[in-house]
């Protein structure tokens, strides 16, 4: 069935669309009174690569090149009567509508007039907020580690919190949830599937291999509008008919860096950080005016330390002495013979103190209760090595500039180590990513009034997080565990993405559709919830553990829980166990620490169409329709059940009963389906998610007087409203919670609270 829909959206669009790297420019041709002039011939041509497109002046003077590449543009203007006009310089922007209005001069059509002018980079043509950010920006603002998502968070209704901060309001945009960003890069999807953290591109974008990018915060257009936040596009340099290229390289070294305050505290010397970023960029033409080559390479070394505080017993507590803060401000201590007297005849567990002594000494008093529990501060390598590796190639298909290929090839190798659990152990885990993708579009010319902009693309995100934990751990709560307890997690999700815009311009109609499709898989192969455990956890007996502490009753109030952890941790008492059950859809039982496999499943289909009429010299309107048809995650080889009952009405049902005096029995058990079986999908399938949008853009034509005054000039200011309604994308939480909680799939048995007391 999907195949077969994939097909139909194939041979009704040709392919279809999503939020392309393009933008467009129109204006108004006049003469010298300020009447216009139709039929005028118009020519813009890029100034990099030589690439020509030539249109038409309509009957109100109007002339528009959609599906224009960024870049810089010269514009040409000729008509019987009047000397040509040549505007050059004029810079493009992506997905940032420009206006480069023409004033005829009478005279003969061989005379020529170069005249100086720009763009004006005045949004008269929609409703959508954001700005647009080129090349120079871009690699001369000094940034953090060369990382250009501080430019993309920076933007106005943007909240930023702090860059790689996982806090959900890090990168909301005007009031859009953070994780219903959308991401493309030359205008393929390269969003986190996994996470959907924020201005996140999945495929690394250096400094020196962005053209350009446009980020739009509010009222996006139904072509690109693809949810209710962030639509951030960039693009990737192209080559052109002059050589040009760099080499770079950036250092910072430990001597600019301050130690932190806690860190002096506790004397700890001032974490390293050396850090190198280093790279080169090329870009030329193997062909003049037809075939050009791009490409940068980008390495970056970070010979740094990382800083951790770990919960360890006091000296005291490791010899099982214990102490508190008695109401009155002094300190009381109970030695292991009031332990055993008041509370456990067995006293202190021997096994436990021998493992306590394996604690490095503490060396910070600012954490747990500073008594028995306190901190130990240290600093620890944790290298970093990314290796980035971007080429892009455009061809010019025909000598008349009709039709334009390019392709894109990204690939990245990194490798981080994470801090250890104390000095001199191997790192808790190793994060390793080969991130690779491509990207290949044909923009072509099919007729004066016809333009194609097809897209294909595939992003591969290849991650993998080691762990060092293989065993079922006991732990004593208040203490951090003397080794690692990190697990392994690695996943493979390849997203495909196919598109295509159609520009279809009939007089002062320009009419955009489309689709796009998008396929996601997402393997995935993790022991992170394989493992049973078992602990001493004070709060797990009868009234969270009060009878550990009783029979010091002048134990001031702020003290009692940390003095609970403490004596349930040296007299041994495992209090809590956790049993850990993972089955196949079959029933089998998968062993003890056995990885957990999934492939998960997503795909989406949305259709588009607009109409932007330039109803007057000054107004224009846009209206469209986006329609999303998205159905729910699953899970591609079988693994995944569904209740035989929803759950809420099964609870409704037991509400029932009892109201009417029945047995709970009568609502029967709860059994699960296999998906394959006739099971209910993850969630619901939505079939109305119809996104309508509308813009009024009004732009003050006044040449002279008061409107002059307040306005600039035709085309320097703008009036705009807009509307629209946006549907968010939430299969991938829902999938990542499924996941971790598998009803059906995965059981975890754990021994009740508030039952076991110290004598039990």
């Amino acid at each position: 069935m999907r195949t077969m829909l994939a097909c139909l959206v194939y041979l009704l669009v040709a392919l279809s669309a999503l939020a392309q790297s393009v933008t467009s420019l129109s204006g108004t041709v006049t003469d010298p009174t300020g009447a216009v002039v139709p039929n005028a011939t118009v020519t813009v041509e890029n100034v990099d690569t030589g690439l020509k497109r030539s249109t038409s002046s309509d009957a109100a003077g109007g002339y528009s090149f959609p599906q224009l590449a960024p870049g810089t543009y010269r514009v040409t203007a000729s008509a019987p009567g009047f000397r040509t006009i040549t505007v050059p310089d004029v810079r493009m922007l992506v997905n940032n509508p420009a206006t480069v209005n023409i004033r005829m001069e009478v005279g003969q059509i061989t005379e020529t007039i170069a005249v100086t002018a720009e763009a004006v980079q005045v949004n008269t043509t929609d409703a959508s907020i954001g700005n647009a950010i080129g090349t120079k920006p871009i690699v001369q603002l000094p940034l953090n580690a060369r990382n250009i998502i501080t430019l993309l968070a920076t933007q106005p209704g943007v909240v930023f919190t702090t860059e790689g901060d996982t806090d959900s309001r890090n990168g909301a945009v005007n009031g859009g949830k953070s994780d219903q960003a959308n991401v493309t890069l030359d205008g393929v999807d390269v969003n986190d599937q996994m996470d959907r953290y924020a201005f996140t591109s999945v495929l690394r974008v250096t400094p020196d291999s962005v053209q350009e990018f446009r980020v739009t915060t509010l009222n996006a257009t139904a072509d690109q509008g693809r949810s209710s936040g962030a639509q951030v596009v960039l693009v990737t340099k192209s080559g052109t008919n002059e050589l040009h290229g760099s080499l770079y390289h950036y250092h910072r070294n430990t001597v600019t860096t301050a130690n932190g305050f806690f860190n002096n505290l506790s004397g700890v010397e001032r974490p390293k950080l050396i850090r190198n970023i280093f790279g080169a960029s090329a870009g030329g033409p193997l062909r003049k005016n037809r075939l050009f080559l791009f490409g940068n390479f980008e390495g970056r070394r970070d010979a740094r330390d990382g800083t951790a505080v770990r919960y360890v017993p006091s000296m005291l507590m490791r010899q099982g002495i214990l102490q508190y803060q008695r109401r009155d401000g002094s300190i009381g201590t109970v030695t292991p013979e009031e332990l055993a007297a008041k509370l456990d005849p067995r006293g202190v567990n021997q096994a436990v103190l021998k493992l306590l002594q394996t604690y490095p000494a503490p060396n910070d008093f600012t954490v747990g209760d500073n008594l028995n529990i306190v901190g130990f501060r240290f600093k620890a390598p944790t290298p970093l090595r990314w290796n980035t590796y971007i080429a892009r190639l455009d061809y010019i298909l025909d000598s008349a500039s009709k039709h334009t290929l390019f392709v894109r090839g990204s690939l990245q190798n990194d490798n981080e180590k994470g801090m250890p659990q104390f000095p001199g152990q191997p790192p808790n885990s190793v994060t390793l990513r080969n991130n690779k993708g491509f990207a290949t579009g044909l923009t072509s010319l099919l007729r004066p009034d016809l333009i194609s902009n097809f897209r294909w693309g595939l992003t591969r995100v290849g991650w993998e997080a080691t762990g060092i934990a293989k065993f079922s751990p006991v732990t004593l709560r208040g203490l951090d565990s003397p080794v690692g307890l990190t697990r392994g997690f690695a996943a493979a999700i390849p997203t495909y993405t196919l598109a295509e815009d159609m520009n279809w311009i009939r007089g002062k109609h320009n009419v955009q559709f489309g689709a796009v499709i998008r396929w996601t898989r997402n393997r995935r192969n993790t022991d992170q919830n394989s493992w049973s455990s078992a602990s001493a956890n004070a709060s797990w007996l009868v009234d969270s553990g009060a009878g550990l502490s009783r029979p010091w009753p002048d134990m001031a109030s702020t003290q009692i829980t940390y003095f609970r952890y403490a004596v349930a941790d040296v007299l041994g008492l495992i209090t809590q166990g956790n049993a850990q059950y993972n089955y196949r859809v079959d029933g089998t039982v998968l062993k003890e620490g056995e990885p957990v496999l999934r492939n998960f499943a997503n795909e989406e289909y949305e259709f588009y169409i607009q109409d932007n009429w330039r109803a007057t010299r000054g107004l224009t309107i846009t209206a469209g329709l986006r329609y999303s048809l998205m159905p729910p995650y699953y899970e591609q080889n079988g693994q995944q059940v569904s209740p035989n009952i929803p759950i809420g009405d099964w609870f409704n049902l037991r509400g029932a009963l009892a109201g009417q005096g029945k047995s709970q029995m009568e609502a029967g058990r709860i059994s699960f389906v296999p998906r394959d079986q006739g099971g209910r999908p993850l969630y619901a399938f939505h079939k109305k998610n119809f996104a309508p949008r509308l813009a009024l853009a009004y732009s003050p034509q006044g040449s002279d007087g008061l409107s002059r005054f307040f306005f600039g000039g035709p085309g320097r200011s703008a009036i705009r409203l807009g509307w629209g309604m946006f549907y968010d994308l939430f299969g991938s939480g829902l999938m990542r919670a499924y996941d971790a909680t598998a009803f059906g799939l995965s059981t975890r048995l754990v021994n009740p609270s508030a039952v076991l007391d110290v004598h039990t």
